[in-house]
């Protein structure tokens, strides 16, 4: 998925609502992060994961964050100015130019399943790894991101368009499997489901509703087709029936 300037925006709005905290929170803590350590954020986005980071290492330590958006990287260097002990890469997650055994830990939220050759980025991130190093990982089930209320015909389609917008629709059910083939150890999926029932501005539903209708018009569904499916939401949520679902997993291993 292409961030412009608009959708870069959203990313970083949905990584501040509670949702995007919760799974926030549960990668940084799977890490066992301790002051001193080199830690790569893989996505860094806007830099939210970076900067808590950044403080828990502590200026002894080092934490990188990869992305391949200018725009991205840009805000993620304002929202962590101050602190020296952070640097950016635009390094190819299939191609990292890091040395061997480089981190203590390496993070990467909603990333990889954007990844064509998945496995050669699993692997990457093994070499660059300690051995007893951690990786935390969030993919999203996308068979379960589903919003509930628009005319089921037309809401289908909406979906279907939108399977186009990354490579692999359910991953966390392949990673155990490919992260031991890759040399890690312990694999663990933690299910981080929720359910919206609102569409307030400052809802993960609603913020993943103009990501949807902005990747729908770019597959080519009419404009007037995308205004009557946003319309049917809001209808929906007026009745009483509407419902955001999504199925974010954690995803927790050491490299062995």
């Amino acid at each position: 998925m292409e961030f412009s300037s608009e959708i870069g925006a959203v990313q970083r709005r949905m990584a501040q609502t509670q949702e995007g905290v919760g799974r926030r929170k549960a990668t940084f803590e799977a890490l066992n992060v301790a002051v001193g350590q080199q830690i790569l954020d893989v996505g860094c986005g806007g830099g939210h994961l970076l900067k808590d980071l950044a403080l828990s290492v502590g200026t002894d330590g080092r934490v990188v964050g990869l992305d391949p958006s200018d725009q991205q990287i840009a805000a993620a260097t304002d929202h962590c100015q101050g602190l020296d002990n952070v640097s950016f890469s635009k390094d190819s997650a299939t191609a990292l130019s890091f040395s061997d055994g480089e981190f203590d830990g390496i993070a990467s939220i909603q990333v990889l399943e954007y990844i064509d050759n998945v496995d050669s980025a699993i692997a990457e991130i093994r070499r660059i790894l300690k051995p007893g190093g951690r990786l935390s990982t969030v993919s999203v089930l996308w068979d379960h991101w589903h919003f509930h209320g628009p005319d089921p015909v037309l809401n289908r389609r909406m979906h279907d368009a939108f399977k186009a917008h990354c490579f692999h629709q359910m991953l966390p059910l392949e990673m155990p499997a490919k992260l031991a083939r890759h040399g890690f150890a312990g694999a663990h999926c933690t299910p981080m489901g929720f359910l919206n029932n609102s569409l307030h501005h400052n809802s993960f539903a609603y913020l993943a509703s103009r990501l949807f209708t902005h990747f729908a018009l770019g597959q080519g569904i009419p404009e007037e087709d995308v205004t009557s499916w946003r319309e049917q939401l809001d209808q929906a949520e007026s009745d009483g029936r509407f419902g955001f679902v999504s199925v974010p997993v954690l995803t927790t291993a050491i490299a062995a």
